[in-house]
């Protein structure tokens, strides 16, 4: 899929950042199904003269990794590393790689960016809960799927049970994003059948492991980036609790060695 705005893409968001005060990002690489082949590379380049920018980089979960590829993308200055472990199959993968390669990531207190929905995750806690020195982090808010506006709360619960679970594990992160896909229509904003998931999130992980993110650029084909700064019931939190989730939280992850 082609950028949304093209070339422009980096000039776009250094105008936002400058709008909205952004003063910190982290930049989640994807390189899957042919799109964007040098996404890692290119990421690291940008970050090499903008000192408000980290980056993860992207690898591909079905075959293990060669450790040593891993190693080299730490040390080349990614915080971390992204993984897309949408569904059941690639969980298990991920639960074959090498333990070398999940030792080096703990010993560096790397960070773990996971898009997986809530069957993935529910099969990922055992590896999240043995490598607790690892910092994961899940984008989407678990990935739900559609909240319908009749969907009773128990269900919804019921739904995102398996990253709830989690949040027992103080290595364990979620992302505030991607609220828009859990709406039908996407555009639907404020979404507000997704008051009831941010809120169960917010309980059971609080104010300290939670991080809002933008999602740029997919989000603003259905919505602006105003509108993915505040949510429904967003505005009920304290001065303290928006601190945390829009910029202390994030500050305080990338402060590990391997960033």
């Amino acid at each position: 899929m082609p950028s949304l705005f093209g070339a422009g893409e980096v000039q776009a968001y250094e105008a936002l950042r400058a709008v909205h005060g952004v003063d910190l990002a982290l930049a989640i690489g994807y390189e899957a199904e042919g799109v964007d082949p040098g996404n890692n590379a290119y990421l690291r380049q940008l970050s090499r003269s903008r000192s408000w920018l980290r980056t993860l980089a992207f690898v591909e979960v079905g075959q293990p990794p060669d450790p040593v590829a891993i190693e080299r993308l730490i040390e080349g200055g990614h915080a971390g590393l992204a993984l897309y472990a949408l569904g059941r199959d690639e969980a298990a993968a991920l639960t074959r790689w090498p333990r070398s390669c999940w030792g080096f990531l703990q010993a560096r207190q790397a960070i773990v960016s996971f898009n997986s929905r809530p069957e993935a995750i529910a099969m990922l806690a055992p590896l999240i809960a043995e490598w607790t020195g690892v910092r994961f982090l899940f984008s989407h808010l678990g990935l739900p799927g559609i909240i319908g506006p009749n969907i009773p709360p128990a269900s919804a619960r019921e739904r995102l049970k398996p990253l709830l679970n989690l949040a027992r594990l103080p290595n364990v992160h979620v992302k505030i994003s991607g609220v828009y896909a859990t709406s039908e229509p996407p555009y639907a904003y404020p979404h507000s059948a997704a008051a009831g998931v941010i809120s169960n999130v917010l309980e059971a992980f609080g104010p300290g492991r939670c991080l809002w993110a933008s999602d740029f650029a997919p989000a603003l084909e259905f919505v602006s980036f105003p509108q993915t700064l505040e949510w429904s019931g967003s505005n009920e939190l304290s001065e303290v609790e928006r601190r945390k989730i829009y910029h202390d939280n994030l500050a305080d992850l990338l402060s590990s060695p391997s960033a």
